[in-house]
Protein backbone atom coordinates (compact mmCIF):
# COMPACT_ATOMS: atom_id res chain seq x y z
CA UNK A 1 0.00 0.00 0.00
CA UNK A 2 1.61 3.75 -0.87
CA UNK A 3 0.10 5.71 1.35
CA UNK A 4 -0.85 9.42 1.36
CA UNK A 5 -1.51 11.54 4.12
CA UNK A 6 -4.27 14.28 4.86
CA UNK A 7 -3.71 16.05 7.83
CA UNK A 8 -1.11 16.58 10.78
CA UNK A 9 -3.16 16.07 14.28
CA UNK A 10 -2.52 13.05 16.76
CA UNK A 11 -4.79 10.91 14.63
CA UNK A 12 -2.04 10.58 11.97
CA UNK A 13 0.84 10.88 14.20
CA UNK A 14 -0.45 7.28 15.76
CA UNK A 15 -1.37 6.49 12.65
CA UNK A 16 2.29 6.57 11.55
CA UNK A 17 3.70 5.00 14.33
CA UNK A 18 1.26 2.22 14.31
CA UNK A 19 2.18 1.24 10.48
CA UNK A 20 6.08 1.76 11.06
CA UNK A 21 6.70 -2.35 11.62
CA UNK A 22 5.32 -2.97 8.06
CA UNK A 23 7.13 -2.97 5.48
CA UNK A 24 4.65 -3.31 2.96
CA UNK A 25 2.38 0.14 3.88
CA UNK A 26 4.41 3.24 3.57
CA UNK A 27 3.58 6.50 3.85
CA UNK A 28 4.84 8.27 0.47
CA UNK A 29 3.27 12.03 0.46
CA UNK A 30 0.91 14.09 3.08
CA UNK A 31 -0.90 17.04 2.54
CA UNK A 32 -1.47 19.48 5.38
CA UNK A 33 -3.06 23.26 5.26
CA UNK A 34 -0.91 26.41 4.41
CA UNK A 35 -0.92 27.39 8.13
CA UNK A 36 0.01 23.88 9.45
CA UNK A 37 3.06 23.31 6.44
CA UNK A 38 5.60 23.25 9.48
CA UNK A 39 4.11 20.97 11.39
CA UNK A 40 3.73 18.66 8.42
CA UNK A 41 7.54 19.19 7.62
CA UNK A 42 8.37 17.58 11.28
CA UNK A 43 5.85 14.90 10.54
CA UNK A 44 7.63 14.65 7.16
CA UNK A 45 11.04 14.25 8.20
CA UNK A 46 10.28 11.91 11.34
CA UNK A 47 8.50 9.72 9.45
CA UNK A 48 11.09 10.05 5.97
CA UNK A 49 7.69 11.27 3.93
CA UNK A 50 8.98 12.35 0.68
CA UNK A 51 6.53 14.71 -0.50
CA UNK A 52 4.45 17.65 1.20
CA UNK A 53 1.50 19.10 -0.49
CA UNK A 54 -0.80 21.91 0.69
CA UNK A 55 -2.98 21.66 -2.09
CA UNK A 56 -4.93 18.40 -1.24
CA UNK A 57 -5.94 18.32 -5.91
CA UNK A 58 -2.28 18.61 -6.24
CA UNK A 59 -2.23 15.91 -3.60
CA UNK A 60 -4.25 13.54 -5.77
CA UNK A 61 -2.95 14.06 -9.23
CA UNK A 62 1.13 14.36 -8.49
CA UNK A 63 1.75 11.62 -6.22
CA UNK A 64 2.18 7.80 -6.95
CA UNK A 65 -0.24 7.09 -3.76
CA UNK A 66 -2.91 4.00 -4.63
CA UNK A 67 -5.02 4.97 -0.85
CA UNK A 68 -5.24 8.23 0.88
CA UNK A 69 -5.84 8.05 4.58
CA UNK A 70 -7.62 11.20 5.54
CA UNK A 71 -7.22 12.11 9.69
CA UNK A 72 -9.32 15.78 9.66
CA UNK A 73 -12.01 17.12 10.87
CA UNK A 74 -15.29 15.32 11.07
CA UNK A 75 -17.41 17.68 8.72
CA UNK A 76 -14.38 17.52 5.95
CA UNK A 77 -14.23 13.49 5.62
CA UNK A 78 -17.62 13.41 3.05
CA UNK A 79 -16.16 15.90 0.89
CA UNK A 80 -12.47 14.85 0.73
CA UNK A 81 -13.46 10.93 0.37
CA UNK A 82 -15.20 11.72 -2.13
CA UNK A 83 -12.57 13.69 -4.43
CA UNK A 84 -10.21 10.63 -3.32
CA UNK A 85 -12.26 8.48 -4.74
CA UNK A 86 -12.83 10.42 -7.79
CA UNK A 87 -9.48 10.99 -8.57
CA UNK A 88 -9.20 6.45 -8.39
CA UNK A 89 -7.80 6.37 -5.05
CA UNK A 90 -7.94 3.81 -2.34
CA UNK A 91 -10.17 5.41 0.79
CA UNK A 92 -9.25 5.21 4.88
CA UNK A 93 -11.16 7.71 6.40
CA UNK A 94 -11.28 8.04 10.18
CA UNK A 95 -14.46 8.21 12.37
CA UNK A 96 -17.04 9.35 12.06
CA UNK A 97 -17.16 7.97 8.70
CA UNK A 98 -19.14 11.05 7.55
CA UNK A 99 -22.04 13.48 9.14
CA UNK A 100 -24.90 12.20 7.58
CA UNK A 101 -26.28 8.77 6.33
CA UNK A 102 -26.87 9.33 3.05
CA UNK A 103 -22.89 10.97 2.61
CA UNK A 104 -21.81 7.66 3.41
CA UNK A 105 -24.61 5.48 1.03
CA UNK A 106 -22.89 7.65 -1.89
CA UNK A 107 -19.31 7.33 -0.93
CA UNK A 108 -19.95 3.77 -0.37
CA UNK A 109 -21.95 3.54 -4.32
CA UNK A 110 -18.79 5.51 -5.71
CA UNK A 111 -16.16 3.17 -4.92
CA UNK A 112 -18.39 0.19 -5.77
CA UNK A 113 -18.96 1.61 -9.46
CA UNK A 114 -14.78 2.69 -9.33
CA UNK A 115 -13.71 -1.03 -8.45
CA UNK A 116 -11.95 1.08 -5.39
CA UNK A 117 -11.71 0.02 -1.58
CA UNK A 118 -13.06 2.46 1.06
CA UNK A 119 -12.71 1.76 4.89
CA UNK A 120 -13.50 3.48 8.10
CA UNK A 121 -10.64 3.62 10.32
CA UNK A 122 -12.41 1.70 13.25
CA UNK A 123 -10.36 -0.54 15.05
CA UNK A 124 -12.93 -2.61 16.82
CA UNK A 125 -13.38 -5.61 14.25
CA UNK A 126 -9.53 -6.06 13.78
CA UNK A 127 -8.84 -6.14 17.88
CA UNK A 128 -7.92 -9.36 19.24
CA UNK A 129 -9.91 -8.64 22.15
CA UNK A 130 -13.00 -7.72 20.36
CA UNK A 131 -12.80 -11.17 18.37
CA UNK A 132 -12.45 -12.96 21.80
CA UNK A 133 -15.51 -11.49 23.03
CA UNK A 134 -17.51 -12.15 19.52
CA UNK A 135 -15.88 -15.68 19.41
CA UNK A 136 -17.14 -16.51 23.25
CA UNK A 137 -20.66 -15.28 23.19
CA UNK A 138 -22.46 -18.25 23.11
CA UNK A 139 -21.11 -18.80 26.56
CA UNK A 140 -22.53 -15.63 28.36
CA UNK A 141 -26.15 -17.54 27.31
CA UNK A 142 -29.22 -15.69 26.79
CA UNK A 143 -27.79 -11.96 26.79
CA UNK A 144 -29.60 -10.24 29.50
CA UNK A 145 -27.41 -6.77 29.36
CA UNK A 146 -25.23 -4.90 28.06
CA UNK A 147 -23.01 -2.12 29.10
CA UNK A 148 -19.95 0.04 27.73
CA UNK A 149 -18.69 3.50 29.12
CA UNK A 150 -15.99 5.18 27.68
CA UNK A 151 -15.42 8.66 28.96
CA UNK A 152 -12.52 10.88 28.85
CA UNK A 153 -12.30 14.55 29.75
CA UNK A 154 -11.73 16.21 26.44
CA UNK A 155 -8.22 18.74 26.85
CA UNK A 156 -10.69 21.05 25.01
CA UNK A 157 -13.38 21.28 27.66
CA UNK A 158 -11.89 24.04 29.50
CA UNK A 159 -11.61 25.90 26.87
CA UNK A 160 -15.37 25.22 25.69
CA UNK A 161 -16.19 26.11 29.46
CA UNK A 162 -14.94 29.61 28.70
CA UNK A 163 -16.97 29.80 25.53
CA UNK A 164 -14.38 29.18 23.12
CA UNK A 165 -15.52 26.15 20.97
CA UNK A 166 -13.25 24.27 19.29
CA UNK A 167 -14.26 22.19 16.65
CA UNK A 168 -14.39 18.91 18.96
CA UNK A 169 -17.57 21.08 20.23
CA UNK A 170 -18.51 22.75 17.72
CA UNK A 171 -21.83 21.28 15.79
CA UNK A 172 -21.30 23.12 12.81
CA UNK A 173 -17.95 20.99 12.66
CA UNK A 174 -19.82 17.71 13.42
CA UNK A 175 -18.19 17.77 16.72
CA UNK A 176 -19.38 16.27 20.09
CA UNK A 177 -19.55 13.25 22.35
CA UNK A 178 -21.73 11.03 20.38
CA UNK A 179 -19.73 11.45 17.17
CA UNK A 180 -16.41 11.17 19.08
CA UNK A 181 -16.41 8.74 21.60
CA UNK A 182 -20.00 7.35 22.09
CA UNK A 183 -19.98 5.76 18.24
CA UNK A 184 -17.21 3.27 19.53
CA UNK A 185 -19.68 2.10 21.96
CA UNK A 186 -21.96 1.63 19.06
CA UNK A 187 -19.94 0.08 17.04
CA UNK A 188 -19.04 -2.55 19.44
CA UNK A 189 -22.60 -3.24 19.98
CA UNK A 190 -23.82 -3.07 16.20
CA UNK A 191 -21.03 -5.74 14.79
CA UNK A 192 -22.27 -8.00 17.79
CA UNK A 193 -25.88 -7.57 17.39
CA UNK A 194 -26.80 -5.91 14.17
CA UNK A 195 -29.51 -3.53 14.00
CA UNK A 196 -31.78 -2.55 16.92
CA UNK A 197 -35.30 -2.79 17.52
CA UNK A 198 -35.03 1.20 18.75
CA UNK A 199 -32.68 4.34 19.59
CA UNK A 200 -32.72 6.53 22.11
CA UNK A 201 -30.17 9.78 23.16
CA UNK A 202 -30.50 10.86 26.52
CA UNK A 203 -27.15 13.96 25.99
CA UNK A 204 -26.00 16.53 28.12
CA UNK A 205 -26.46 19.59 25.70
CA UNK A 206 -23.80 22.13 26.52
CA UNK A 207 -24.15 26.14 25.98
CA UNK A 208 -24.45 25.55 21.84
CA UNK A 209 -26.54 22.94 21.58
CA UNK A 210 -23.54 20.40 21.54
CA UNK A 211 -23.67 16.75 23.27
CA UNK A 212 -20.74 17.20 25.97
CA UNK A 213 -22.12 13.67 27.48
CA UNK A 214 -24.88 11.26 27.33
CA UNK A 215 -26.37 7.80 27.06
CA UNK A 216 -27.07 5.83 24.09
CA UNK A 217 -30.25 2.99 24.56
CA UNK A 218 -30.96 0.42 21.87
CA UNK A 219 -33.24 -1.92 22.02
CA UNK A 220 -32.77 -5.59 21.05
CA UNK A 221 -35.23 -8.73 21.60
CA UNK A 222 -34.97 -9.63 25.22
CA UNK A 223 -32.30 -6.81 26.27
CA UNK A 224 -31.06 -3.36 25.88
CA UNK A 225 -28.15 -1.77 25.23
CA UNK A 226 -26.32 1.05 27.31
CA UNK A 227 -23.40 3.14 26.09
CA UNK A 228 -22.37 5.92 27.70
CA UNK A 229 -19.92 8.21 26.27
CA UNK A 230 -18.36 11.57 27.89
CA UNK A 231 -15.89 14.10 26.81
CA UNK A 232 -16.85 16.35 29.74
CA UNK A 233 -16.20 14.12 32.98
CA UNK A 234 -13.68 10.83 33.19
CA UNK A 235 -14.49 7.70 34.39
CA UNK A 236 -13.26 3.86 34.24
CA UNK A 237 -13.73 2.35 30.99
CA UNK A 238 -15.10 -0.55 30.06
CA UNK A 239 -17.51 -3.01 27.84
CA UNK A 240 -20.32 -5.98 29.30
CA UNK A 241 -22.28 -8.35 27.85
CA UNK A 242 -24.10 -9.96 30.18
CA UNK A 243 -26.07 -13.34 29.97
CA UNK A 244 -27.88 -15.43 32.07
CA UNK A 245 -24.88 -17.94 32.07
CA UNK A 246 -21.75 -15.73 32.26
CA UNK A 247 -20.48 -12.26 31.25
CA UNK A 248 -17.93 -11.05 28.55
CA UNK A 249 -15.74 -7.93 29.83
CA UNK A 250 -13.48 -5.40 28.35
CA UNK A 251 -11.45 -3.91 30.62
CA UNK A 252 -11.05 -0.04 29.03
CA UNK A 253 -12.14 1.51 26.30
CA UNK A 254 -14.01 -0.89 23.66
CA UNK A 255 -11.84 0.67 20.53
CA UNK A 256 -8.76 0.53 22.85
CA UNK A 257 -9.13 -2.69 25.80
CA UNK A 258 -6.26 -3.92 27.44
CA UNK A 259 -7.90 -7.40 27.79
CA UNK A 260 -10.91 -9.73 27.33
CA UNK A 261 -12.47 -11.84 29.91
CA UNK A 262 -15.34 -14.44 30.91
CA UNK A 263 -16.70 -14.55 34.45
CA UNK A 264 -19.01 -16.90 35.86
CA UNK A 265 -19.51 -16.70 39.58
CA UNK A 266 -16.44 -16.40 41.03
CA UNK A 267 -14.40 -17.43 38.44
CA UNK A 268 -12.63 -15.53 35.87
CA UNK A 269 -11.13 -16.67 32.91
CA UNK A 270 -8.50 -13.95 30.84
CA UNK A 271 -9.24 -14.40 26.80
CA UNK A 272 -7.06 -12.07 25.15
CA UNK A 273 -5.12 -8.77 26.11
CA UNK A 274 -3.60 -6.02 24.07
CA UNK A 275 -0.79 -4.83 25.92
CA UNK A 276 -0.88 -1.82 23.54
CA UNK A 277 -3.99 -0.38 24.06
CA UNK A 278 -5.39 -1.19 20.14
CA UNK A 279 -3.26 -0.14 18.23
CA UNK A 280 -4.31 0.83 14.33
CA UNK A 281 -1.52 -2.21 12.53
CA UNK A 282 -4.39 -4.92 12.46
CA UNK A 283 -6.62 -2.71 10.99
CA UNK A 284 -3.79 -1.62 8.27
CA UNK A 285 -2.36 -4.91 7.28
CA UNK A 286 -5.94 -6.04 6.53
CA UNK A 287 -6.53 -3.22 4.76
CA UNK A 288 -3.20 -3.82 2.81
CA UNK A 289 -3.97 -7.61 2.11
CA UNK A 290 -7.65 -7.01 0.72
CA UNK A 291 -5.86 -4.86 -1.90
CA UNK A 292 -3.13 -7.36 -2.92
CA UNK A 293 -6.06 -9.75 -2.99
CA UNK A 294 -8.75 -8.12 -4.46
CA UNK A 295 -10.69 -8.84 -1.27
CA UNK A 296 -13.70 -6.37 -2.32
CA UNK A 297 -16.71 -8.73 -0.36
CA UNK A 298 -14.61 -8.38 2.72
CA UNK A 299 -14.36 -5.18 2.44
CA UNK A 300 -17.87 -3.90 1.16
CA UNK A 301 -18.97 -6.31 4.40
CA UNK A 302 -17.40 -3.69 6.70
CA UNK A 303 -18.94 -1.10 4.66
CA UNK A 304 -22.12 -2.90 5.20
CA UNK A 305 -21.37 -2.57 9.21
CA UNK A 306 -20.01 1.80 9.13
CA UNK A 307 -23.30 2.52 7.45
CA UNK A 308 -25.66 0.69 10.02
CA UNK A 309 -23.60 2.92 12.56
CA UNK A 310 -23.80 5.53 10.30
CA UNK A 311 -27.96 5.58 10.27
CA UNK A 312 -27.95 4.68 14.19
CA UNK A 313 -25.40 8.15 14.99
CA UNK A 314 -28.30 9.99 12.70
CA UNK A 315 -31.24 8.36 14.30
CA UNK A 316 -29.36 9.54 17.98
CA UNK A 317 -28.01 12.79 17.13
CA UNK A 318 -31.62 13.63 15.89
CA UNK A 319 -33.52 12.19 18.74
CA UNK A 320 -31.33 14.42 20.68
CA UNK A 321 -32.11 17.64 18.51
CA UNK A 322 -28.65 18.20 18.01
CA UNK A 323 -28.37 20.28 14.73
CA UNK A 324 -24.78 20.23 12.85
CA UNK A 325 -23.63 22.24 9.93
CA UNK A 326 -25.63 19.57 7.01
CA UNK A 327 -28.72 20.58 9.13
CA UNK A 328 -28.89 24.00 8.60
Amino acid sequence: MKLGIVGNGMIVKRLLEDIRPLSEVTARAICVRHQSLEKGRRLADQFDIREIYTEYHVFLTRTDIDTVYIGIISSLHYQYAKQALEAGKNVICEKPFTTEYDEAEELIRLAKKKNLFLWEACKIPYSENFLAIKHNLGRAGSIKLVQCNYSRRSSRYDAYLEQKVLPAFDPVLSGGCLYDINMYNLHFVAALFGRPKWIRYDANLGFNGIDTSGIVTMGYDGFQAVCSGAKDSDSPCFGLVQGDKGCLRLEGPVSSSEYAEFIQGNMRERLSEDGQGGTLTAQMKEFDRQIKEKDYPACYDMLGQTLLVMELLVMARKDAGIMFGTDL
